[in-house]
C-alpha cells in the first residue's frame, strides 16, 4: 500500500495528510499480520496447492493400521492438513477418510481386510495436493491381520513442526527461509 502513488501523495496533503499516511501504512501491517498468521493470499481469491507429501508407509496388524506421512517440503504454511483415505480397490473408487488434521501420524482402526491407502495434503482455502500411496506409484494392499496391534513409532510431527516437536499446526508461520510463493 505504502508504494501506491496516491497513498505517497497523501503525505503531502496540508495538515491532515501524514496522519492519514501513517493509518494505511498502519493497515498495510495489520493485512500482513493476517495473511501471514492466517494463510490468507490478500493477492488472490485462492491459494496454490501445497507440494505433495514425500511419502506415506504404513503399518498394519490387530485390525489397526498406522500411517506415517512424511513432509519435509520446506514450502509449506501453518494451517497444513493431511487427509488419509483407504479403500478396498486401488483406484480408489470406494474410499473411506480416516481423520489427519495436521498431525503427519494417524492410528485407525481398519478390520482385517486387505487396503490401499493414500494421503494428500491442503489449506483451508486451496486445492489439495496430488495424493501420494503407500507403495509408491503402484499402489500395495495390506491385511491388518493377526491379534498384536502395530508398535508405536517415533512421530512424524505436524503443521510446521518438525518431528519430535510438539506443534499442532506449528510453530512458525511457515517453514524453510522465506515464505512460500503464493499461487
Amino acid at each position: 500500500m505504502s508504494t501506491d502513488p496516491n497513498v505517497q501523495a497523501l503525505r503531502n496533503v496540508p495538515l491532515w495528510g501524514h496522519y492519514i499516511f501513517n493509518a494505511f501504512r498502519a493497515m498495510q501491517k495489520q493485512l500482513g499480520n493476517v495473511s501471514s498468521q492466517g494463510n490468507i493470499n490478500l493477492a488472490g481469491a485462492q491459494n496454490s496447492a501445497p507440494p505433495s507429501p514425500n511419502a506415506v508407509t504404513v503399518t498394519a496388524s490387530g485390525g489397526v493400521a498406522h500411517i506415517q506421512i512424511t513432509d519435509n517440503n520446506q514450502n509449506l504454511y501453518r494451517g497444513i492438513t493431511y487427509h488419509t483415505q483407504y479403500s478396498t480397490d486401488p483406484s480408489f473408487s470406494t474410499h473411506c477418510n480416516g481423520p489427519s488434521g495436521p498431525s503427519r501420524d494417524i492410528r485407525i482402526p481398519v478390520g482385517t481386510q486387505p487396503l490401499y491407502y493414500r494421503v494428500f495434503s491442503d489449506y483451508p482455502t486451496s486445492p489439495a495436493s496430488a495424493p501420494v500411496y503407500h507403495g509408491g506409484a503402484t499402489p500395495v494392499a495390506l491385511a491388518a491381520t493377526g491379534t498384536e496391534q502395530p508398535p508405536i513409532p517415533s512421530g512424524q510431527g505436524s503443521g510446521t513442526g518438525t518431528p519430535g516437536q510438539i506443534s499442532g499446526y506449528g510453530p512458525l508461520p511457515w517453514r524453510g527461509n522465506s515464505p512460500p510463493k503464493r499461487g
